[in-house]
């Protein structure tokens, strides 16, 4: 039984936190704006799986104040890494393990060159969850995660993790390729993520129109080819499981909707970007990932001045 100490008390952060807390688990978090009502009030989870509401939480508001800890569940969006580096630094020892619960390509590579001395695992979340407000957590559907590591020598590290996960109720499948995992989960957010913020449409309303689904299978079967390139080979059927996972799935907007629609920056970089490059890197265009990611600069970048500040 590992400690735990999340960074990010948003929709995955709370919930996979909350659920490790809940079974008994040691686990701070740390909270930003939300720190006081935490405080306050602690976590609230709804949740088709059980509601729970941990009334007793372990919450801080200064990272320099956080206990040590044998896990740090990474659970910021990816917008924050450049001031991540910085924030965990003090609180890491060298037998910290860093758990990265982002959406993306590159992140764990990259934290491995931040600390090298640590171990790096990596989790991909396929789950419905938004946040309701302070401290207050909607998980709406799933739940799994998949579980890898950067090193095959951390392989007993993500099996303890894996296993605290289980007994908290979250079902974990635990892979040996974490770039194959990085593409495969991509398949799914590369299509859905932007084309709900271009269209302005949930999943329900995209896959129920031909138009649109035609452009998601379009940007699916292109991710298969840049993976491919990439080294990463994924069958031609993980297309249709995805979109017959998606037929299933309650209408739901996707979290880089949620952030437009909040007036917060989009998760392009390691989502669009970095998988472009290394498949360009490889010999293959992702060409209409490319024009799709061109169209979100452009929301972006009329929405902002450069300074993450609305334009008024």
């Amino acid at each position: 039984m590992k400690s735990y100490t999340v960074i990010g008390t948003g929709a995955v952060g709370g919930y996979y936190g909350g659920r490790l807390a809940e079974n008994g688990r040691t686990v701070n978090f740390l909270a930003r704006s939300d720190y006081r009502q935490i405080r306050d009030n602690g976590i609230r989870v709804d949740s088709p799986r059980g509601n729970f509401h941990l009334k007793d939480v372990s919450v801080y508001e200064k990272a320099k104040e956080l206990p040590p800890a044998d896990v740090l569940l990474i659970a910021l969006k990816t917008t924050s890494n450049k001031m991540l580096r910085n924030l965990i630094s003090p609180i890491l020892t060298d037998n910290t393990a860093i758990l990265v619960l982002q959406n993306g390509l590159g992140m764990e590579d990259e934290f491995k060159r931040w600390f090298p001395e640590n171990p790096v695992l990596g989790g991909m979340c396929f789950i419905c969850s938004r946040k309701a407000g302070p401290g207050h957590i909607h998980h709406q559907d799933y739940g799994l995660i998949t579980l890898g590591c950067l090193n095959e020598k951390d392989a007993d590290l993500r099996n303890a993790v894996g296993l605290d996960m289980e007994e908290s109720g979250v079902p974990v499948t635990l892979i040996d390729d974490l770039h194959e995992a990085r593409w495969r989960k991509l398949l799914w957010n590369i299509p859905y993520n932007g084309l709900s913020v271009v269209l302005d449409a949930n999943t329900k309303r995209i896959m129920d129109t031909a138009s649109s689904r035609n452009i998601i299978e379009r940007l699916m079967r292109e991710v298969i080819a840049g993976a491919g390139a990439c080294g990463v080979s994924i069958e031609d059927e993980a297309a249709d499981k995805m979109l017959a996972f998606t037929d299933k799935m309650i209408p739901y907007e996707p979290s880089m909707k949620l952030d437009f629609d909040n007036n917060r920056t989009m998760e392009l970089e390691y989502m669009y970007n970095r998988p472009i490059r290394e498949a360009a890197d490889n010999g293959y265009e992702m060409r209409s990932v490319w024009m799709l990611y061109q169209q979100l600069l452009f929301l972006e970048e009329s929405r902002f001045n450069g300074s993450g500040q609305a334009q008024e």
